[in-house]
């Protein structure tokens, strides 16, 4: 009985944690106005390096449709491109732009403020005790 208060009491936390962090960088697109959705495309982009729309689509659990309008609205930006691929014309990748590197990077900036905020609240030794805990909870 123990261990599922723990568990409750865990889950209730880390779920704190993340909305917490979640909020914070929400109110950081808005100020560049994008939305979260927005950003998590540019996320995505980057990391796999010339997604079709179809893998956006599956990544963010969405329908074609949706994304076309998300990667439309950042393309008028200036943030993405869309490329016919080289191997097979009927693909078409998205690109990534200097512009959104840009962005991207203040956003990634603001969720390592958001963490080390977090971090500091904990003394030495609890910060390695913490580092030790996300390695093991990190491992596949």
């Amino acid at each position: 009985m123990k261990n599922i208060n723990i568990e409750n009491h865990l889950k209730v936390f880390v779920m704190d944690l993340h909305n917490n962090m979640m909020h914070e960088l929400r109110e950081k697109a808005m100020k560049f106005n994008f939305t979260f959705s927005q950003i998590e495309v540019l996320r995505y982009v980057i990391k796999k390096k010339n997604p079709t729309m179809k893998d956006i689509a599956n990544y963010l659990h969405i329908t074609p449709p949706s994304v076309t309008v998300i990667i439309e609205s950042l393309n008028k930006k200036g943030f993405l491109k869309r490329e016919v691929d080289k191997d097979d014309q009927r693909i078409i990748r998205i690109i990534i732009t200097s512009k959104a590197l840009k962005i991207f990077n203040t956003f990634k900036n603001k969720k390592l403020e958001i963490f080390k905020k977090i971090i500091l609240k904990l003394n030495n030794k609890d910060q390695k005790e913490f580092t030790r805990i996300l390695t093991i909870l990190n491992k596949e």
